[in-house]
């Protein structure tokens, strides 16, 4: 099968393209990332270069550019990318910037697959905009048109690829039919560390990019209440956490709560770790949960962490409600005073985390890679 990769950034596209080309596939990328800068991907994936000009001046500057550009950016990547595309009998786009070559793969006899790794945008943008309420900021929303553009994707496709059963509910009943279940899950690098003794200090780590969508909100008011004596908070995150007046309430007003920034080695942040937490929201898959657990780790994640679908509660670690202060207590409160619960999810962790790889492979990208290729299979009429 002749299989065309359309996608601005390189992202976790290297696991679709790597499994594709362990099936016989001829593989395109076509990406704004030069050849050059291709991390992961089997040699034998081509590359095609596609202008996306707003994408490389961010790149390139690291600056935030208007939200109206990256929205005109990704629609112009995605009618440049139609009009090369060429011979393609299964086109994989990337959500946002893929209608037109979708439609265009089609009009090939092709099957237009998304990859849309988050919920449905309109359920996403709503839940972002009360989250920013609550914290006193505001969330950037996507223009509406934007936004019709996204929700004819999913019309128009054959396909939805989804990381979780959380992001296929997000979607009105008639789409989930389409949905295929991907987990975003390569192998994971870390490795267990030396068992980390029970201490008087005790370290709760979390990892997250964006603060409205990994609940921050949340776990800052159940760390004000626990107060537990002698324990530190530590977030690895950006500083956008500063621009959202509760949030930095919150943050002024605890002294054993600490922002780390930048870390060059995120083994070492896990391995000075007690215990860890992904108190998200809107977490399509949540990598740096199986990176903590694997770690070995004793780790508490919500619900809405698409991860948590691959794991069982009490035994790989602790699954919680998202949205929940006291939920977020409790789970914290029982590893904080028990070091049988750590040890055993400590031992636990790491085993959950070997059993999901095969091979040196992701067992459960390489199920989903499979169930994707035989839907179309058996989409194709009879001769």
């Amino acid at each position: 099968m002749k299989i065309v990769i359309a996608t601005g950034r390189q992202a976790h596209y290297r696991l679709p393209a790597n499994a594709f080309v362990r099936r016989g596939c001829t593989v395109t990328l076509y990406s704004t990332t030069p050849r050059s800068r291709m991390r992961g991907f089997h040699p034998a994936v081509r590359n095609r270069w596609v202008p996306a000009p707003v994408a490389i001046f961010s790149a390139l500057t690291h600056a935030r550019t208007p939200l109206i550009l990256d929205e005109l950016d990704s629609t112009l990547f995605d009618h440049w990318a139609a009009s090369m595309l060429r011979d393609c009998e299964l086109l994989l786009g990337a959500s946002t910037s893929s209608l037109a070559t979708g439609r265009a793969a089609q009009r090939m006899g092709g099957t237009y697959v998304l990859d849309r790794a988050c919920p449905d945008i309109r359920v996403q943008q709503q839940m972002m905009v009360e989250e920013a309420r609550k914290v006193g900021g505001t969330f950037r929303i996507n223009s509406p048109w934007f936004i019709e553009r996204q929700v004819e994707e999913y019309e128009r496709a054959d396909f939805i690829l989804a990381p979780s059963d959380y992001s296929r509910r997000s979607y009105p009943e008639y789409l989930r039919k389409k949905v295929v279940l991907t987990p975003l899950y390569g192998c994971s690098a870390m490795v267990p560390r030396a068992p980390k003794p029970f201490k008087s200090r005790f370290v709760l780590g979390v990892v997250g990019g964006e603060p409205l969508r990994k609940g921050f909100l949340y776990l800052l008011q159940a760390w004000k209440e626990l107060a537990l004596p002698h324990a530190e908070l530590r977030i690895r995150t950006s500083n956008e956490i500063f621009t959202y007046p509760v949030l930095k309430y919150l943050l002024s007003e605890q002294s054993t709560v600490s922002i780390v920034s930048y870390i060059t080695d995120m083994k070492g942040f896990y391995a000075d770790c007690d215990a860890f937490i992904l108190p998200s929201v809107d977490d399509g898959f949540g990598l740096s949960l199986m990176e903590a657990m694997a770690s070995g780790v004793p780790s508490i994640a919500t619900r809405n962490c698409g991860a948590s679908e691959l794991l069982v509660d009490d035994r790989d670690c602790l699954l919680i409600d998202a949205f929940s202060v006291d939920q977020i207590k409790e789970a914290v409160l029982r590893l904080y005073e028990s070091s049988d619960l750590r040890n055993r999810l400590e031992s636990n962790g790491p085993k959950a985390v070997a059993a999901l790889q095969e091979g040196g492979l992701s067992r459960p990208h390489e199920e989903g890679m499979d169930r994707l290729l035989h839907a179309i299979d058996e989409r194709k009429p009879s001769k």
